[in-house]
């Protein structure tokens, strides 16, 4: 390990430790503090020259994702806000800082509880909202229902592995009650990505892991469908495809307007944040009314914001990281890192279903989650 300071490095620490339990709860305190960490990172590597960074499995992906965001900035420009352009060149960056703070697993799994904290204090509230009916949906305290749900299911994604990988009841029946509020916020947000994901994880960890994992998930839905049936009206209208205009939610009017502009789209796309001028052109008056503000779709942002290159180096981080994480869950024999790489494959697995219905990495508060898990799984 290279040489560090080690008063700055607790620093960093405890910056970060307040940055995981604050993340879903108030995004400007901990991109606050997420600078206040890169501060540290950057004169640290300065003063004592270190490299350990370069060999990190994603540095090649994520040092080219960085620099052809700045490429693309430059030739292609951007629309609205700055702020967008400059959270995705610097976000990145957390996952080189992480490994260098966190050092060990025990660390590691302190801020996991952390992150853990924290969605289960975002998920009372917005539950509360909801059944006080402040809410028409359960949200966060600064933001909404979908980014409330994709936070809870990226957590969850690593609660449920922890249960399948626990051998004694006590523990799984922590584990389970500390998953209620989670799974019940997410019920509550009524976001069908989330509950796809669920599902897929549901499917894999309970069949070829522990099918113990059914039963919380049993009880927790039998107990909605009891004292709320309100909510599971809701549900089944969520799911009605016999209306098109709810089912879809303008999805399909977006992905209709982008086949007309995919045989358009130049090497550096159209520019950061293209949606808004783009669709201000369209022909479809439920496109240039602007309803949806983004192209809702993970691979198209990718795509028409930074052209093909960009998605490629997208599916190359995908790739890479999957990897990484398969050889190491399979080469160990620690449980704990068995549990954790499982987590990340997870988080992968959410990100990859909820980017064909919405745009996750755009949100500055999954984005910061998805970096930092990810400098986590090199520990």
């Amino acid at each position: 390990m290279e040489r560090t300071n080690p008063y700055l490095n607790n620093i960093a620490f405890y910056l970060l430790m307040l940055f995981a339990i604050v993340l879903i709860l108030s995004n400007a305190l901990a991109e606050f503090m997420a600078a206040l960490m890169l501060m540290i990172w950057i004169a640290q590597s300065l003063a004592y020259r270190r490299r350990e960074w370069i060999n990190y499995p994603l540095f090649k992906p994520i040092a080219a994702l960085i620099l052809y965001k700045i490429i693309v900035l430059i030739a292609s420009g951007y629309r609205g806000n700055i702020g967008v352009p400059l959270e995705q060149i610097t976000l990145p960056f957390l996952y080189f800082i992480v490994p260098t703070i966190v050092v060990t697993v025990e660390r590691r799994w302190k801020i996991v509880w952390l992150f853990i904290s924290g969605a289960i204090i975002a998920a009372g509230i917005g539950t509360i909202k909801y059944l006080v009916g402040n809410d028409k949906v359960a949200t966060s305290t600064v933001s909404g229902c979908y980014t409330l749900s994709n936070y809870l299911i990226i957590i969850l994604g690593f609660l449920m592995v922890a249960f399948v990988f626990s051998k004694q009841a006590r523990d799984k029946i922590f584990l389970g009650l500390i998953s209620i509020p989670l799974i019940a916020g997410l019920i509550f947000t009524f976001t069908r990505a989330g509950y796809l994901v669920g599902a897929f994880y549901i499917i894999i960890l309970g069949i070829f892991k522990d099918r113990k994992l059914f039963i919380p998930v049993i009880l927790i839905a039998a107990s909605i469908y009891i004292l709320s049936p309100s909510t599971v009206e809701r549900l089944v209208q969520r799911f009605d495809i016999s209306n098109k205009k709810q089912f879809y939610s303008h999805r399909d009017d977006v992905i209709d307007f982008a086949k007309t502009k995919i045989n358009e789209v130049g090497f550096f796309g159209y520019g950061i944040n293209s949606y808004p001028d783009l669709a201000k052109d369209s022909d479809n008056p439920r496109i240039n009314d602007l309803v949806l503000k983004t192209w809702h779709n993970l691979y198209l942002e990718y795509l028409f914001d930074g052209g093909p290159f960009a998605l490629v180096i997208l599916f190359w981080i995908i790739f890479s990281q999957v990897r990484y994480s398969l050889a190491r869950y399979r080469k160990t024999k620690d449980i704990k890192q068995k549990s954790f790489q499982l987590g990340i494959l997870m988080l992968i697995l959410a990100i990859i279903v909820i980017g064909m219905f919405a745009d996750p990495l755009r949100d500055p508060i999954i984005s910061m989650l998805f970096w930092v898990l990810l400098g986590l799984s090199i520990i």
